[in-house]
């Protein structure tokens, strides 16, 4: 068993232990980002003999901070060796290059791409102008130092929002042989090396939701695949079905996240689903963070068969000796799948712009999470405010999509504008096709559609007849696997207007003229919105 320590790390020579290096230079980057007293840190820099003891990498972040710190020889110096100890580590010459040519050393630029040349065998690629110092020197050797600050800006910003049990967090560990994984918790708390270490993906790690107080900074609502659906090899419908509830997915969470006053951070999990973040102000009871998160997920369950959906924390509080509940940090990798989480919303996936995506979380106040303060009832869908003062006046609609997770689907399509199947726009006509006002609803649902003819829609309606479409067809053609509502006692057909009770419109004929004045306002108010839509 090799017990070798790596490079940088603790280790015990002729009975003394070596300081471990690595965290001496994050103690000391943190000073020179903050802008310490540099008397505090210049000594320990310009050690040569410490600079020696330390590996390649280490030495290239040393040369980083003591050009940082404005000790360009100590850093010239460190990337020296690392050229030759490395010859290969192309970011070293480009540092050791840029350097000298901010400082327009002409004659020692010339000497180390003549070495450059000979260990590696070509050419260096030098920058316009190199070895002729300006005006923009400063800024030039400044660059380091505003890279280094924007990152720790950003990872400080990443533990901020995902803050969890201060005194421990866990580390993930994964099987492959036997596609088992878990997590082994590590008692101390979460550091800065940490969560580097996390972002560059050498370690996955995870937090406990709860604070000792029993109070969390952060919630979330997990949505896992089915476990029909978390198989290596998907058929085209498989696909076709996860596509559709997933789009549903992203624009329901978000229409009663607002409702709430709560705006999420969509995460992709890395492994089978996806993490709807959702962060706070300040601490606030666990039990009334998942008591909100379960009211939303309560809405949006019935409308799901391809996903579960799972609230954290799960726990009011903390007892015994336990831990609490444990999610995994965003942006690593998942250890079992091998793949990295990412925001949705971001179509950057390198790391630095996930980081930088952060900038867009918005913490709510901790009032949101008191269940008691007005809210959408438990069966009412709730429209993005753009569409709500044009559904004002279809309560019918609301009723019915509460209740009927497929049609539910097909209006949350319409209403994002994404496209829907010519079966699916068949459902709504042959239902929401009895409702009054029908005429109006249906343009104004499907006017988004890129194909919409509005002719077309009212010559389609015309031929409605008979009674609503069952169910069991409108269960069919949405291609939804859920169950089926519990409807009111009926003559055994079953069809979602039953919902309505007495104002069930039953079998209500559709002429193909106008034949009164009512009818004529229908046609106007399609009219006028057509025209507003073709004027935005």
């Amino acid at each position: 068993m090799n017990t070798k320590p790596q490079a940088g790390e603790s280790k015990k020579t002729g009975g003394k232990t070596s300081p471990d290096f690595r965290l001496i230079l994050s103690v000391l980057e943190k000073k020179i980002v903050r802008g310490d007293d540099p008397s505090s840190f210049e000594k320990l820099l310009s050690d040569r003999r410490a600079l020696k003891l330390l590996a390649p990498d280490l030495k290239l972040r040393w040369a980083r901070l003591a050009q940082m710190a404005g000790d360009v020889d100590t850093a010239l110096a460190a990337l020296e060796q690392v050229n030759r100890e490395r010859p290969d580590m192309d970011a070293a010459w480009k540092e050791r290059f840029d350097l000298l040519s901010i400082l327009g050393r002409k004659s020692e630029l010339a000497k180390a791409a003549a070495l450059h040349r000979a260990a590696v065998g070509k050419q260096p690629v030098l920058a316009q102008g190199a070895g002729v110092a300006d005006d923009r020197a400063v800024e030039a050797a400044a660059g380091p130092f505003e890279a280094m600050r924007d990152r720790r800006q950003a990872v400080d910003r990443f533990m901020a929002l995902f803050h969890g049990r201060e005194d421990c967090h866990a580390r993930q560990w994964a099987d492959k042989a036997s596609g088992k994984q878990g997590y082994a918790p590590v008692r101390r708390p979460l550091s800065y090396e940490d969560a580097e270490e996390h972002l560059k993906g050498r370690k996955t790690l995870g937090v406990y939701l709860l604070g000792q107080d029993s109070t969390v900074r952060f919630a979330a609502i997990d949505a896992d695949l089915t476990a029909q659906y978390r198989v290596p090899k998907l058929d085209f419908q498989q696909r076709a079905a996860i596509g559709r509830e997933q789009k549903h997915l992203f624009a329901r969470i978000r229409e009663l996240s607002l409702a709430r006053g709560l705006t999420p951070l969509i995460e992709f999990s890395g492994a089978k689903g996806y993490h709807f973040w959702y962060f706070f102000q300040q601490p606030v009871p666990a039990a009334k963070a998942r008591r909100l998160l379960e009211h939303m997920a309560a809405q949006l369950a019935g409308d799901l068969s391809v996903f579960t959906l799972e609230v954290f924390p799960k726990q009011d509080k903390l007892g015994g000796k336990g831990l609490g509940n444990l999610v995994k940090l965003p942006l690593g990798v998942h250890r079992l799948s091998g793949k990295r989480s990412w925001f949705v919303d971001c179509p950057d996936r390198s790391e630095k712009a996930q980081l930088e995506f952060l900038k867009k979380a918005v913490p709510a106040s901790p009032e949101t999470v008191d269940f008691e303060t007005p809210g959408p009832p438990l069966a009412q869908v709730a429209p993005h405010p753009a569409w709500e003062k044009k559904e004002k006046g279809f309560a019918d609609l609301e009723i019915v999509c509460g209740a009927c997770p497929p049609l539910s689907r097909i209006v949350s399509a319409c209403r994002g504008r994404k496209e829907i199947s010519d079966d699916e726009e068949k459902v709504l006509l042959q239902t929401l096709g009895f409702l009054p006002d029908a005429r109006v609803l249906l343009h104004h649902l499907l006017e988004g559609q890129p194909d919409y003819n509005p002719h077309m829609i009212d010559y389609k309606l015309s031929r409605v007849r008979g009674t609503p479409m069952g169910c069991k067809r409108i269960h069919g053609l949405a291609e939804y696997q859920g169950g089926f509502c519990e409807l009111p006692p009926s003559d055994g057909y079953d069809h979602p207007l039953k919902l309505l009770g007495t104002r069930d419109p039953g079998m209500a004929p559709k002429a193909e003229k106008i034949v009164n004045l009512a009818s004529a306002l229908e046609n106007l108010k399609v009219a006028i919105n057509t025209v507003e839509r073709y004027l935005k």
